[in-house]
């Protein structure tokens, strides 16, 4: 395997804001309360998720996400605060895991079905055999086909910054750049666009792309998405979606909405004049939620303090209050960035139940998974790391809390406790 690349930040200073751009906000129809009485129409909730995560059990080594790429950690002694020496400031509650073990892909998508999440957009390096690329591949597929037996969505954010490596690199040749593209696009409608759980937009398979990075030619991009029928929606970042004539844009972590300590209010104002900036068209814009920002680079980046949970309340009251129909969360797991929504050692399953509270505000009586409930996943997958119950009857409970029938999982969950 090639040395794992660096992989750059994904964080986005804001550019200074301008008199007229503060006072878009009051005139781009910000949601109101429906008419009536009416219900809001019911948002789609997306995970992103990073399927980048290796260990020795799994897959023979511990990975560079949680090493660092310069192998300057080591997971199998402790750090001075007691916890596994990882590549980041924080650790998960279900201890460290591989991105392709297929009883914790299982436990975190029934962890985000039962705080109300709908699926994941799985951040994805593509088909090349280069790098690092295949086990992310190999991990992709194994998410894909998991989510699809538990009934969550999926959808793919391709890194364009991909190709990239490769053209340095010599595995691919500039002028084989197009080529490269429309193949890739190619095997995503044959492997997933058409399956029953992939992201549909307008009845069109869903693609975000991380950028673009490097490929910033408008007619590759046409050509690639050509590739697939029907033709994908691609969504890009939102300051570069128009560049390549994408049909949209996404938001990802924006450190100056909470610059000068701002009352609540103002940082979910200042969020969506974000979430507007380029658009009007709530259709054009996937604005996202993230619980904080805390990097391990060696040149760090402006902290985005969770505040025991203040920071995700309030952006995801920005979205979720907001006219757009799908939302993304950022992140379910990039430890590297401190972005995690999963639970883990230092914040417990805070993040999981602030989502749950406001997808109970917005679904009312129609949700009724508890706090209790989100901790039945990882009682489960304990049970099958230790081998010592039938894998049919784990299973079932799988099962069961797939169909969120979680007060029969608690019982036979109980009923292996006593035995």
């Amino acid at each position: 395997m090639h040395a794992v690349p660096r992989r750059p930040l994904k964080f986005r200073f804001v550019a200074a804001v301008c008199g007229a751009w503060i006072a878009c906000l009051a005139g781009c129809g910000l949601a109101q309360p429906a008419a009536d009485g009416a219900a809001a129409p019911r948002k789609l909730l997306l995970m992103h998720y990073m399927p980048w995560y290796e260990t020795p059990a799994v897959r023979g080594q511990w990975g560079g996400h949680w090493t660092g790429h310069q192998r300057q950690h080591d997971p199998d002694t402790l750090a001075d605060d007691g916890r596994p020496d990882i590549w980041s400031h924080y650790d998960p509650l279900i201890g460290l895991y591989d991105s392709a073990d297929p009883d914790v892909l299982e436990c975190q998508l029934l962890q985000m079905k039962l705080a109300g999440i709908d699926g994941v957009i799985v951040d994805w390096y593509g088909i090349s055999a280069a790098a690092d690329y295949p086990p992310i591949h190999d991990a992709t597929r194994a998410l894909f086909d998991r989510a699809g037996r538990l009934g969550m969505k999926f959808a793919a954010c391709f890194e364009d910054r991909t190709v990239q490596y490769q053209v340095e690199h010599g595995h691919l040749a500039p002028d084989e750049i197009d080529g490269h593209m429309a193949e890739t696009f190619s095997w995503m409608d044959d492997a997933w666009f058409h399956a029953p759980h992939y992201v549909r937009v307008d009845g069109r398979p869903l693609v975000l792309n991380f950028g673009p990075i490097y490929v910033k030619d408008a007619p590759t991009w046409d050509r690639a998405l050509s590739a697939a029928s029907p033709r994908p929606k691609l969504f890009a970042l939102h300051h570069l979606w128009k560049g390549i004539d994408a049909d949209g844009g996404f938001t990802w972590v924006h450190p100056k909405a909470w610059e000068g300590d701002p009352d609540p209010a103002t940082a979910v104002a200042n969020l969506q004049r974000e979430h507007f900036w380029t658009t009007k068209d709530p259709a054009q814009m996937i604005p996202s939620a993230t619980p904080g920002f805390r990097d391990v680079y060696a040149n760090p980046h402006a902290t985005i303090e969770h505040r025991e949970g203040q920071t995700l309340r309030e952006s995801l009251e920005a979205a979720m209050t907001g006219p757009w129909p799908i939302v993304q969360l950022v992140t379910w797991n990039d430890y590297g960035e401190g972005t995690m929504i999963e639970p883990t050692h230092q914040f417990g399953y805070t993040f999981l139940e602030i989502i749950q509270t406001s997808v109970r505000e917005q679904r009312g009586d129609t949700f009724a998974f508890t706090a209790a409930d989100l901790r039945l996943p990882a009682r489960l997958l304990e049970l099958k790391k230790a081998g010592n119950t039938s894998p049919e009857s784990l299973d079932r409970i799988a099962d069961l809390l797939a169909q969120g029938r979680c007060e029969e999982a608690r019982a036979a969950l109980a009923s292996l406790d006593t035995d």
